[in-house]
C-alpha cells in the first residue's frame, strides 16, 4: 500500500496487524501455495523432544546429531521471542508401480520422495507465502529463512505442531498422509504468540502395539521402537561413500537411491489419497543399470543435475557404488561387462562394490550353464 511505513523484521502495526495475524496468514497462504498441511510450530511442545535430545540424543531423530542446528529444539525460549516457525507436509505419494523394469532391463530404484525435486518445489511453494507476507504484513522476504531437507531438524519441528507423532521407525506420521511426504517450512521473523492460549497435548503414540516398520527392515535396523540405527539403516547408507559388508551387499536389492520398506508396511502409508503435485527434477521409480553404468562420471553427474540425486550431500561415487550392488542383485549376467568397468575406480567402496558384483554375476553365470 502506498505511503505505509515500512521496518525491517517488524510487523505494520500501523494498518493493525499482530503475531496472530501473521500466524494464521501463514498458514492459510501455505495451504493456498499447495502444501497438503501447514500449522505453526508451539515452543511449548518442544519441551520433552528437548529432553529426550538431552537425556538420549542418539534416539531422537534416528540417532544423526552431527551438523544439526538443534537449539531449534532445545532453546525455544530464544528464537520464539523474535521468530515464528511455518512447517509444512508436501506429499510424495505416486500412483505408478515401484519397479517398472522390463525383462532384460533391469532398473536401478529410487524411492518416492527422490524421484523428484520435491525439495526444490517445496522451497518454491515458500517463496510464494513469503511474497505474500511482504506485501499484506510488511516482512522482508530477506529475512524469512526458507528450509526443506535443511540443517534444521525438521521432525522435531513437524511434531511440535501437533499435525503429527513419531511412529516406531523413526518418522512422523500424520492422518491422511501417513509418512509419504516430504518438510519444508520457514522462521518468519515474528514473535510465537502462545500467550492466554491453552497448552495443546502431543498427539498419541500413533503405532500401539504394532511392530510390522521393524519386521519389514531388511536389516533389522529399528532395534527399538523409535530409534533407527544409522549405522545399519539402509537409507543412512544410501549417499554416503564407505564400503559396504557383504552381508548389507546381499540385502541392497535394487536400490539406487532410498529405502522404504519400514514405510511401505506401515498401516498409516495405506489407502492414502493425496497425490504429489507435478515436480521439476523428475527422475522416475528407477533408473536403467545398463545405461548407467556405461556412463562416465561426467556424464553420470549431468543425468542427476536439478534433481533432488543431484544435491551436494549425495555423492557420485555412493550413486554408482548403489548401483553396482543394484547389478549384482540382478543377477543378469550380461552386466558383468558393464561391472568389470568399474574395477579400478579410485574410491575403494565403488571397487569393492564391483568386485562383489563380478562374483555375484559369474556366479549366477555359472549356475545357469549347469542347469
Amino acid at each position: 500500500m502506498p505511503g505505509v511505513r515500512r521496518e525491517q523484521g517488524r510487523l505494520r502495526k500501523d494498518i493493525g496487524l499482530s503475531p496472530s495475524f501473521v500466524h494464521g496468514r501463514a498458514v492459510e497462504l501455505a495451504r493456498e501455495a499447495g502444501f497438503h498441511r501447514a500449522a505453526i510450530v508451539d515452543p511449548r511442545l518442544l519441551a520433552p523432544l528437548a529432553h529426550r535430545l538431552r537425556s538420549r540424543p542418539a534416539e531422537l531423530d534416528g540417532g544423526t546429531l552431527r551438523g544439526l542446528e538443534w537449539h531449534w529444539i532445545t532453546e525455544p525460549s530464544a528464537w520464539s521471542q523474535s521468530s515464528t516457525i511455518l512447517v509444512c507436509c508436501l506429499s510424495c505419494l505416486r500412483s505408478e508401480p515401484d519397479d517398472p523394469g522390463a525383462p532384460g532391463e533391469p532398473l536401478a530404484l529410487v524411492a518416492p520422495f527422490a524421484r523428484a525435486h520435491y525439495y526444490r518445489t517445496a522451497i518454491s511453494m515458500l517463496r510464494f507465502v513469503a511474497e505474500r507476507l511482504e506485501r499484506e504484513a510488511g516482512i522482508p522476504r530477506s529475512k524469512v529463512r526458507l528450509f526443506s531437507n535443511s540443517r534444521i531438524p525438521e521432525k522435531p519441528l513437524l511434531a511440535a505442531t501437533g499435525m503429527g507423532a513419531y511412529g516406531k521407525n523413526g518418522c512422523v506420521l500424520v492422518p491422511g498422509l501417513g509418512s509419504m511426504f516430504v518438510i519444508a517450512g520457514a522462521v518468519i521473523p515474528v514473535r510465537t504468540e502462545v500467550e492466554g492460549r491453552p497448552l495443546p497435548s502431543l498427539p498419541t503414540d500413533p503405532c500401539g502395539s504394532c511392530q510390522r516398520c521393524r519386521s519389514a527392515c531388511p536389516v533389522r535396523a529399528i532395534d527399538q521402537p523409535y530409534v533407527v540405527r544409522q549405522d545399519l539403516c539402509l537409507q543412512g547408507k544410501a549417499g554416503s561413500v564407505e564400503g559396504l559388508s557383504e552381508e548389507t551387499m546381499e540385502l541392497w536389492g535394487a536400490r539406487l537411491y532410498g529405502c522404504q520398506d519400514c514405510q511401505a508396511a506401515c498401516p498409516h502409508n495405506s489407502g492414502l489419497k493425496e497425490i504429489a503435485p507435478p515436480s521439476t527434477g523428475e527422475i522416475g521409480p528407477g533408473i536403467p543399470l545398463r545405461a548407467y553404468l556405461a556412463e562416465d562420471a561426467g556424464q553420470r553427474k549431468l543425468r542427476f543435475r536439478g534433481t533432488a540425486l543431484g544435491m551436494s550431500w549425495v555423492a557420485g561415487d555412493a550413486l554408482l557404488r548403489n548401483a553396482l550392488v543394484a547389478a549384482g542383485n540382478a543377477g543378469d549376467p550380461s552386466l558383468r561387462g558393464h561391472v568389470e568397468r568399474h574395477l579400478a575406480d579410485g574410491s575403494d567402496a565403488v571397487r569393492k562394490a564391483a568386485r562383489w558384483a563380478r562374483e555375484r554375476l559369474s556366479e549366477r553365470a555359472t549356475s545357469g550353464r549347469k542347469s
